[in-house]
């Protein structure tokens, strides 16, 4: 038998990136929240490691980002480029901004997030909880039941957060009950990778983000300094190769590496200190974010190819844009659930910040080599110094609602391709 009901003004499912920032922004507000998740902390997650600027900003913003680099987040400040036609980089910090990003694996991460949740009197936590169904009423999400070891829940409140990722609870269970969220999905024709490595020499691995496109058809890798003194590389090659490839995990990864002009270099003389970790079979997936009641941050709202590492920055903006937009909806609220009518505000804030980034993504995803608009793109940056800024801006998503790419890049993008 379900325990008496408990009443929260939002209920967060996922206790990782989207959702911890969504319970400590809604929480200084002065509201009082649940955050459940299924693991138990601190727990490890498959997941890219890089933090872009536009998600370093909102960690600032909530005071936390000097608590992960006293973790051991590196916070590269550079980024460097390479691949046919093309070899640039950009200092991310320049003109008194600093734009840098952050390297830290989801193991203190997640910890660290969630005990600054934990921190806020409002914040009531509960691990190792799964949620098993949504309470609707009159057509609106009011709360959730699940389960724990100490027996079955249900917690009521009028907003309903999904945060648990792209393969979400919440979404799943809205768009069966409800028909709600409705998505588009883009498959990745890459497969991702990647490892730990100790002994990466100082010289030729500094605090900088190295990407390296098309070292073998349809083939990119990465390398950046993460915490404990170790480096995290990835690599990303065809789908297709995916079996084959795990017949020997870490023969194959080194493999791929070597194939690397840049990022093999970089690993001379280290070691590999990992298992090799993979995701496997991803998608693209954009979802209609609001439904009477609830939402989607994250990964359950907008899931990207890994390549350009734009996940955990997806995450973080989007949950910025629902705590500026939540003292309204929680204002007009007259019923048991907020309204989807009143959030269609944060559909149409976060689909103009990051769409533009999650369109990229799609454009490169749909197949292996890199598509000529992106070619040119690179190339174009590899013209002038002015030129790599503005796109590594971008890539970093930190040129807010500024316009990619600008008119004087356009036009040397013009000229890749009429030289083409």
């Amino acid at each position: 038998m379900a325990s008496t009901p408990h009443e929260f003004d939002a209920i967060i499912v996922g206790a990782r990136v989207a959702g911890t920032a969504a319970a400590i922004m809604l929480a200084r507000q002065g509201r009082r929240v649940l955050v459940v998740d299924k693991a138990a902390f601190p727990s490890d997650t498959i997941s890219t490691h890089i933090v872009l600027a536009g998600g370093t900003r909102v960690l600032a913003k909530m005071g936390v980002l000097p608590m992960l680099e006293q973790l051991g987040g590196v916070r590269f400040d550079a980024m460097r480029a390479t691949g046919p036609g093309f070899d640039y980089t950009s200092s991310l910090i320049q003109n008194g901004e600093d734009i840098r990003g952050l390297c830290l694996g989801r193991l203190k991460m997640d910890a660290a997030m969630i005990d600054a949740a934990r921190g806020i009197e409002s914040v009531m936590m509960r691990e190792r909880f799964r949620v098993t169904d949504l309470i609707i009423e009159d057509g609106a999400i009011v709360g959730i039941r699940g389960e724990d070891s100490t027996g079955s829940h249900e917690f009521h409140a009028p907003l309903t957060i999904g945060a648990d990722g792209f393969r979400s609870t919440i979404a799943q269970l809205g768009e069966e009950r409800l028909g709600a969220f409705k998505r588009v999905d883009v498959p990745c024709r890459r497969a991702y990778y990647y490892a730990y490595y100790q002994g990466v020499d100082h010289q030729r691995l500094r605090d900088e983000l190295l990407t390296e496109f098309e070292s073998a058809p349809g083939e990119a890798s990465l390398i950046c300094r993460c915490e404990d003194g170790r480096a995290v590389a990835a690599v990303a090659f065809d789908t297709e190769e995916m079996r084959n490839f795990r017949t020997d995990l870490t023969g194959n990864f080194n493999a791929h590496l070597g194939k690397s002009l840049l990022v093999g270099k970089v690993l001379e003389g280290a070691t590999i200190a990992s298992k090799v970790l993979s995701a496997g079979f991803l998608l693209n997936t954009y979802r209609d974010p609001v439904v009477n009641g609830a939402l989607l941050l994250g990964d359950s709202g907008l899931h990207v190819d890994p390549l350009f590492g734009q996940g955990h920055s997806l995450a973080l903006m989007s949950a910025d844009i629902m705590q500026t937009l939540a003292p309204e909806w929680f204002s007009a609220s007259r019923g048991s659930a907020i309204s989807a009518d009143a959030m269609s505000t944060f559909t149409r804030e976060r689909d103009a910040a990051l769409m533009p980034y999650y369109n990229a993504s799609v454009r490169v995803s749909r197949e292996l080599a890199l598509d000529k608009a992106t070619l040119y793109a690179h190339r174009a940056a590899n013209t002038a110094q002015w030129a790599a800024d503005e796109l590594i801006r971008f890539g970093q998503m930190a040129s807010g609602r500024k316009i990619f790419p600008s008119f004087r890049f356009a036009r040397v993008m013009g000229a890749q391709r009429r030289d083409a």
